[in-house]
């Protein structure tokens, strides 16, 4: 009866009295009456029996209803035992409703408490510690386990307990295609439980269980929006049926540990991407620091430079070498690959480039030894294309080697000559020789170097802008009159015309060199 008001028995025991005619008591469980005796019903016969019915909330005595009939009221003593029957039925319904809404309210405020506990926390971890903790506590339990589910082995890998021990923790893995409990908990998406750990024959590890001391679990999915993440378990040291409530509650607790989760995720991602974010800047200002900010200017020639990265970080490179006497070295680089790892790699053969050009003549050695190089640090799937020559501007004598790149153009009174002498990319095999090629500059040549960048940027058909077209748009800007600052960004111009706002894939670089 702790779960109705007095008043409210008391109105109870009084409506049924008027109905019934006679005495109606409404007693607690050991006989004792809770209410007053209804005012203006007869008492029934003090040595009259008793009509009584039991009132049952959840199979278990409660409380007790009586009734005896007057003597000086006729009736039938089997319908008064029904309407005793009927009042305890109702008495008991009230009490199961104002248990259940009891419970509920005692769900509410514990929820109300593990939400403020999870928004309170933003590390990840601590939203585990929490989770794992919190369930212990409100549902009285021995212990409690968290893990998330890998989504590329299907392992359900521990990420935070309660009250359990390394030993019992490190017993082995639990891989979801292996384990029946838990493929029933993620495919039913609710609770299942366990009635004895050390038996059941769907237990992994039974004996491990029972050395930990622990006997009933109850496992429920951790599932947001739909997606399962991972799987809580409780755990009792004694065998314990697991109620409507706990259940309820086990279940509630999951759906918000499983947001605050993800969110908690999210949000570790999100300060991950901006610290990394932050670094591929830097990158990028340490590699835009290696792209030289202007052309050189060299007796008899004009030349105009421009490089375009398709992400922060790229793998072309451009560069002007210093060579005495009178003489500047011109390189031309594209490396395999894209992002980070492609602009360690322009990083290193730049910098073997500028090593060997200033302390080797031999222009086919200076590509053996930039190549020995990428290949003594690089794998096999690492290369690059490389395009380099030197001007030696008092003879105007112009000597290249190509290493496998998109061959410059020399125009030169309106005919195309691809610079294609050399050899096959850097780093594939070490000690390859290359060949070289030289001529000498006659005024109004025109070197146009690119990479593939420029020849493969597709327009909205998939159609290639192609080496045709860059020819097509050099030889626009030469007859101009442009200057190579101004060819190189005709060149660009045209190339950006043909493919509108297509996404670029590649890297790109144009390098002109004209002869005054």
């Amino acid at each position: 009866m702790d779960y109705l008001a007095l008043g409210t028995l008391q109105q109870l025991q009084d409506s049924f009295s008027q109905l019934a005619a006679t005495t109606v008591r409404i007693c607690d469980s050991n006989g004792q009456p809770v209410t007053q005796a209804s005012s203006g019903v007869p008492d029934g016969a003090g040595d009259a029996r008793p009509c009584e019915a039991q009132v049952l909330v959840e199979d278990e005595g409660a409380g007790v209803i009586t009734a005896r009939r007057s003597p000086a009221t006729p009736g039938n003593d089997r319908w008064l035992q029904a309407m005793v029957e009927l009042m305890a039925g109702v008495v008991a319904g009230l009490c199961d409703r104002e248990k259940q809404i009891h419970a509920r309210v005692e769900e509410l405020r514990t929820l109300f408490h593990v939400t403020a506990e999870f928004a309170g926390q933003a590390d990840l971890q601590s939203i585990l510690d929490r989770v794992t903790a919190t369930v212990v506590q409100v549902l009285k339990a021995k212990a409690c386990s968290l893990r998330l589910l890998d989504e590329e082995s299907r392992e359900l890998v521990v990420k935070s307990v309660a009250n359990l021990s390394r030993e019992y923790l490190h017993k082995g893995p639990i891989l979801v295609t292996e384990s029946k409990i838990d493929q029933e908990v993620l495919a039913a998406g609710r609770p299942v439980y366990i009635a004895d750990e050390r038996t059941d024959p769907r237990v992994l590890y039974p004996a491990e269980a029972k050395r930990e001391g622990i006997v009933s679990a109850l496992c429920a999915p951790l599932i947001y929006k739909g997606r399962p993440i991972g799987i809580i378990r409780v755990y009792t040291a004694e065998v314990h049926a697991f109620d409507w409530f706990e259940v309820s509650l086990l279940e509630a607790i999951a759906d918000q540990a499983a947001s605050a989760i993800v969110n908690a995720q999210l949000h570790e991602e999100a300060v991950k991407a901006e610290s990394m974010s932050r670094q591929l800047r830097l990158a990028a200002e340490v590699q835009g620091r290696m792209i030289p900010s202007e052309s050189p200017r060299i007796p008899g020639f004009d030349m105009g430079a421009l490089y375009v990265p398709c992400f922060e970080l790229g793998g072309d490179f451009y560069d002007f070498i210093n060579l005495p006497p009178d003489n500047i070295g011109i390189g031309i680089c594209d490396v395999v690959g894209k992002g980070v790892r492609a602009s360690l790699l322009m990083a290193s053969i730049r910098a073997a480039l500028r090593a060997h050009a200033t302390n080797v003549y031999s222009m086919s050695e200076v590509m053996s030894q930039v190549n020995n190089d990428l290949c003594s640090d690089t794998l096999m799937n690492d290369f690059a294309t490389l395009f380099y020559g030197v001007i030696d501007y008092r003879n105007r004598r112009f000597t290249y080697a190509n290493a496998g790149h998109v061959p410059p153009v020399l125009f030169r009174g309106g005919e195309v000559r691809r610079l294609t002498t050399g050899g096959g990319v850097l780093g594939i095999e070490q000690n390859v020789q290359w060949s070289h090629d030289s001529f000498i500059f006659q005024s109004g040549d025109v070197i146009l170097a690119c990479t593939d960048g420029l020849i493969e940027g597709l327009n909205f058909k998939d159609e290639p802008f192609g080496s045709r077209r860059v020819e097509e748009a050099a030889l626009a800007a030469i007859r101009d009159g442009r200057d190579a600052d101004g060819i190189v960004k005709h060149v660009l111009w045209e190339m950006r015309r043909f493919t509108g706002l297509q996404t670029r894939f590649d890297d790109l670089t144009l390098v002109a060199i004209r002869a005054l």
